[in-house]
C-alpha cells in the first residue's frame, strides 16, 4: 500500500466534522444589536491564555482574581495572551531561569541484569507521579521521565470580554473559563495496530475545569481539544512528504460541551508516523514531530481572536532495523538519555571506577597522551553511539576501536600491569573508555583526525564485571532505542575514594 493510501485509510476511519470557532465579528455585532445593545459599538471576544508557569499553576486563584480586576488582562502577572506562535509568555520578575544543562534523564544499569530485557520496558508515568513532579511538568518543556514517558501540565484561562465604545471606551469581563490540564504521553515499540509498519504514540489529556462562568456556563458552550503535529523526515531522500512523518491518528480530537468537560475531563488522542517495513535498504526512516494540543471554543456571540495552543512537545519515530528487540517505535526525544553505573554495585563497580577516574584525571590514564578529554559524564558533554550492526562503515569503525585497544593491551607495559594485580581479583579483561560502541572510541583518529590518537583509556578490570557492564550497556541501547550517532551520557553514582 502506498504511503498516501495508508494515511488516507487511517484518516478515513475518523468521522469527518467541520468545527467553527465562535462567530464572525459581524455576526457578533448583529447578535448584540438583536439584544438591544449598542449594535456595532459592542464587541464580544475571548482572550486566550495558556500558562505553564509553576507558580501560577500552583495558585490558579491569582489568575481568576487578576482577570476579574483587570477586565481580561494578565499583564500585571507578567503573562501575555497566547498567539499564533504558541502559548503565553511569562515574564514576571523573579521567575526562575531555565538551567543551562540540557534536559536529561538517567536509567540505572541495574534495570538490565545479565543484559536481559526488563519486564516493564516503558515504565510509564501516571497522574499521581506526574503531580509529584509538577514543578517540572509545569514548565514549557514538561517532564520527560524517560524515553517513553512524558507529562505536561498547563492552565487554560479564557476571559470573555465585552467592550463598548460609547459613551466612553471600556471593557469588562463577563465570564471566565479556567482549567488545569494534564497531558500524559506514551511512546510505543512496535507498529500501530491498524497500520503495522507505521509508528505511533498515545496521549491521555485530563481537563480539570476550575471555573466556567458567564457565556462559558450557557447552554451550547463547547470546547474542542485537538492534537496537532508538525512532522519532518530526517532523510532528505525519504520518498514521502514531511506531513506524513507525524499526524493525528484515529483519535485526533475530543469535542464536548463545557458541562460535559466538567463531568468527565478525559480525552484520548494519538499520533501516527508513516513508514515502510524496517529494512536496511530503507535506512532508519527517522521522522520527528513537534506536537501540541489546540483548544477551540464555541460560544454564542463571542469570537476567539487568537489560537490557543498548549506548549510544544517533541517526538522521534524510527524503524531502526539494527535494533534487536523492536525494529520500530517512538520516543520523546527532547532529553539526553543517560545510563548510570553504580560504583557501589559489585557487578559493575570496576568499570564504574574506571570511567570516573579516567574522566576526572585523564592525564593519569594509559596510553600516555597530553590533552586528553573524556566526554560522557554529563548531559552537556555527551558521547555518541556507534551501532556496529547498522552497516559496513559502522562495523569498520567499531572493529578499529577494538583492534587498537587490543594491540595496546598486548604491550609489555600493560601485560606487566596485569601480572602485578592480585590473582584473587581476576581473571582480568582490558576495559576501554570511551567504549568501542561510540564514535569517541580508540580508533577515532583514523576517521576524524590525528589529534585524537591515543585519546582513550585502557585498564585491567575483572572479566565478569567488565562483561556484565557491557551486557547492560548493549541492552540499554536496544531498549531505549539509542540510534547510531545519537548522544547519551554515562554518569557514575556512589563513587567513594575509600573503596
Amino acid at each position: 500500500m502506498r504511503f498516501t493510501a495508508v494515511r488516507a485509510a487511517v484518516l478515513g476511519a475518523v468521522s469527518a466534522a467541520v468545527f467553527v470557532v465562535g462567530v464572525l465579528p459581524a455576526q457578533a455585532d448583529s447578535a448584540a444589536a438583536s439584544q438591544g445593545g449598542a449594535g456595532k459599538d459592542v464587541v464580544y471576544k475571548v482572550i486566550p491564555y495558556v500558562i505553564s508557569d509553576p507558580e501560577l499553576v500552583r495558585d490558579p486563584q491569582k489568575i481568576v482574581d487578576e482577570l476579574t480586576r483587570s477586565g481580561g488582562s494578565l499583564d500585571a502577572l507578567g503573562v501575555s495572551p497566547a498567539t499564533s506562535d504558541g502559548p503565553s509568555k511569562v515574564s514576571r520578575p523573579g521567575r526562575q531561569a531555565l538551567a543551562e544543562e540540557p534536559e536529561s534523564f538517567v536509567t540505572d544499569s541495574s534495570r538490565f541484569p545479565r543484559g536481559e530485557i526488563p519486564a516493564d520496558v516503558y515504565q510509564y508515568t501516571d497522574a499521581d507521579e506526574c503531580e509529584r513532579h509538577s514543578d517540572q511538568a509545569t514548565r514549557d518543556q514538561g517532564w520527560i521521565k524517560n524515553r517513553y514517558a512524558y507529562c505536561q501540565i498547563h492552565m487554560l484561562a479564557m476571559p470573555a470580554v465585552e467592550c463598548r465604545v460609547f459613551p466612553w471606551p471600556s471593557c469588562r469581563t463577563t465570564g471566565v473559563f479556567l482549567s488545569r490540564n494534564r497531558m500524559i504521553g506514551y511512546g510505543k515499540n512496535g507498529g500501530a495496530e491498524h497500520v503495522s509498519s507505521s509508528r505511533w504514540a498515545d496521549f491521555r489529556l485530563n481537563v480539570d475545569v476550575i471555573q466556567a462562568t458567564g457565556p462559558f456556563a450557557r447552554a451550547g458552550a463547547e470546547m474542542t481539544a485537538e492534537i496537532e503535529c508538525d512532522g519532518n523526515y530526517l532523510d532528505d531522500n525519504y520518498p514521502q512528504t514531511d506531513a506524513n512523518a507525524c499526524f493525528p491518528g484515529l483519535h485526533p480530537k475530543t469535542e464536548k460541551s463545557i458541562k460535559d468537560w466538567r463531568k468527565d475531563g478525559a480525552a484520548h488522542l494519538d499520533l501516527l508516523s508513516q513508514a515502510s517495513e524496517p529494512d536496511q535498504s530503507m535506512g532508519e526512516q527517522t521522522g520527528t514531530g513537534v506536537f501540541h494540543i489546540e483548544y477551540s471554543f464555541d460560544l454564542p456571540w463571542y469570537f476567539q481572536f487568537l489560537d490557543t495552543e498548549s506548549p510544544e512537545g517533541g517526538m522521534r519515530f524510527d524503524s531502526a532495523y539494527y535494533l534487536q528487540s523492536h525494529k520500530l517505535g517512538s520516543v520523546f526525544d527532547r532529553a539526553v538519555p543517560g545510563m548510570a553505573y553504580d560504583a557501589a554495585d559489585p557487578q559493575v563497580a570496576g568499570v564504574a571506577r574506571h570511567l570516573h577516574e579516567a574522566r576526572t584525571n585523564p592525564g593519569a590514564t594509559l596510553p600516555t597522551q597530553s590533552g586528553k578529554h573524556f566526554a560522557g559524564a554529563t548531559a552537556g558533554d555527551p558521547i555518541h553511539r556507534l551501532a556496529q550492526a547498522k552497516g559496513t562503515d559502522q562495523n569498520t569503525r567499531y572493529n578499529d576501536n577494538r583492534r587498537i585497544v587490543r594491540n595496546f593491551c598486548r604491550t609489555k607495559a600493560m601485560q606487566d600491569l596485569r601480572d602485578s594485580l592480585p590473582a584473587s581479583g581476576g581473571p582480568y579483561d582490558c576495559d576501554e573508555y570511551a567504549f568501542a560502541s561510540t564514535y569517541e572510541g580508540a580508533g577515532r583518529y583514523l576517521h576524524d583526525g590525528a589529534q585524537y590518537e591515543n585519546h582513550y583509556s585502557a585498564r585491567w578490570v575483572n572479566s565478569d564485571v567488565n562483561q556484565e557492564a557491557g551486557r547492560r550497556l548493549g541492552r540499554w541501547y536496544d531498549v531505549d532505542r539509542i540510534l547510531d550517532h545519537e548522544q547519551f551520557y554515562i554518569p557514575i553514582t556512589n563513587y567513594s575514594t575509600g573503596q
